[in-house]
């Protein structure tokens, strides 16, 4: 249900929920992968495999688990997610913290189409980032359901004066 301040932004244009059941799959998926991998690597030590390639798998399977424990941290974390679009602005709602964010508050949205290498492995991929005038971000992540309609939307309302940002591609310059 809308809270009185989301009500005031206007009538609900669009929501974009999050896919919190895929991402809780891919939390187990790949911490049971990760252990099925540990513990057949350090069962083909005593069975004659090379130490090399049991500590390759040892580590596969450890590297496996790390990143079911961050997705699982994360899904626990990000409880139900969505992100309402409304005429004066958005509500982002997140595990019983909602926020609304008058189209004013918007400076920019960043899409990230590759992200970092070490970022994605941990499963901790986002689709954009949509920066505030109080130098915060909201996380968007490929979970969202159309990330792309929801840039286009803040973009579409992102006020004229704020500059336009750029694929998140490249480390931003430190002042």
């Amino acid at each position: 249900m809308a809270s009185s301040a989301e009500r005031a932004l206007g009538r609900p244009l669009s929501k974009h929920r999050t896919d919190e059941r895929g991402r809780r799959r891919r939390a187990v998926r790949a911490l049971v992968t990760g252990i099925v991998v540990t513990v057949a690597g350090a069962a083909a030590a005593p069975a004659g495999l090379p130490l090399p390639a049991c500590a390759v798998l040892v580590v596969l399977g450890l590297l496996l688990v790390c990143r079911g424990v961050v997705r699982a941290r994360d899904a626990r974390r990000a409880g139900t997610e969505m992100f309402t679009v409304r005429e004066r602005g958005f509500a982002h709602r997140r595990a019983g913290y909602s926020r609304v964010v008058p189209w004013e508050d918007v400076t920019g949205v960043e899409e990230v189409r590759f992200g970092r290498p070490l970022t994605r492995a941990a499963g901790r991929d986002t689709a954009l980032r949509i920066r505030l005038t109080d130098g915060t971000a909201l996380r968007v992540t490929a979970f969202t359901e159309d990330p792309g309609g929801l840039a286009a939307v803040v973009r579409e309302h992102t006020p004229a004066g704020a500059p336009p940002v750029k694929d998140a591609d490249v480390a931003p310059a430190t002042a």
